[in-house]
């Protein structure tokens, strides 16, 4: 765990609906506790109905608790403007107002955060053009794509400078060159000094941005830690490419299993069991005359270990 200051905590949080014609209550949380440091990005994961958009809810005072408590920056959320002042929020869904501009929604944004005419016209412009929106500044929201809406509701998330920054879902519907700026707006808040704390359902973003994940299922936290304790360090095998691709007999005749391997165009693919395994393999293709391309260890990665804990998580309580 960091030794950072603790901005974001979270003690036995739970919360409950009513639903159906008795309005019975369904649990979409139960005893959550975990805690964010400063200058920390961390990945908040789960499926759908996990509890993630109740709990960042929760933090921004748009849902209310059934039981426990969160503090920010050392506070109760309850205590007032000055903490949400600090904090800047992107929801899954923002709203809105389609007659207005993207230039005149920030400037409205501005206003609600106490900003100056001067800073938010400077701010405005900056993050515009930071989200790819410079061009679209003068355009009415409504003839926004939803990746343009979701550009903005970043903007407007970062614009009075927050020092503690809650996405919910900020990839979502954004093309492959929208995610990757995105990560790098993400990227650079953590070298600002800045803290994100996300929900994401894409995992290999999470992979590759978060210092620490936390996982939920069923409003249960299933596991949390640093990305590369959750990985782990054990090679689950070792890919080896290879060309030009050799037939099933020639690798039978030279000790190497047909099945460890298939054809991909002119290359050859095989997953080596281990070490031992891939120098043998990579030395008998050089005799055979082959040119080895890659050799790569393979890890498991955060989607398995996903599907692992939260798989895990649903049997252990079907058995209780």
């Amino acid at each position: 765990m960091t030794n950072r200051g603790r901005i974001l905590a979270i003690e036995g949080l739970s919360k409950s609906y009513p639903t159906g014609f008795w309005r019975k209550p369904f649990r979409v949380l139960s005893d959550l506790s975990c805690e964010v440091h400063e200058n920390e990005i961390v990945g908040f994961l789960g499926p759908n109905g996990a509890g993630k958009t109740t709990t960042i809810k929760i933090l921004n005072r748009l849902a209310f608790p059934d039981a426990g408590e969160v503090t920010l920056f050392g506070g109760q959320v309850r205590d007032g403007a000055d903490v949400r002042r600090r904090i800047g929020f992107m929801p899954e869904q923002p709203y809105f107002y389609e007659y207005l501009t993207g230039g005149e929604f920030l400037r409205l944004c501005g206003q609600l955060c106490g900003m100056s005419r001067a800073d938010t016209e400077s701010r405005s412009s900056e993050l515009l053009a930071r989200v790819g929106l410079s061009g679209a500044r003068d355009t009415a929201i409504r003839k926004y794509s939803k990746g343009m809406m979701q550009r903005l509701g970043l903007a407007q998330a970062l614009l009075h400078d927050p020092e503690l920054v809650i996405l919910d879902e900020p990839m979502s519907g954004l093309d492959p060159m929208g995610r990757m700026e995105v990560r790098g707006i993400i990227r650079d808040l953590k070298a600002a000094g800045k803290t994100v704390f996300f929900s994401s359902h894409i995992l290999s973003d999470v992979e590759a941005l978060c210092d620490r994940v936390i996982m939920l299922h069923k409003g249960r936290k299933v596991a949390e830690g640093r990305v590369e304790e959750l990985i782990g360090a054990e090679t689950l095998y070792i890919e080896l490419v290879v060309s030009p691709v050799l037939g099933a007999e020639r690798l039978a005749a030279a000790g190497i299993p047909p099945e460890a391997g298939y054809a991909q165009g002119d290359l050859l693919v095989l997953r080596a069991p281990g070490r031992d395994e891939a120098n043998r393999w990579m030395a008998t293709f050089l005799r055979e005359g082959c040119t080895i391309l890659s050799c790569v260890p393979v890890k498991k990665n955060l989607e398995e270990i996903f599907v692992e804990r939260v798989g895990s998580s649903g049997a252990t309580r079907a058995a209780s």
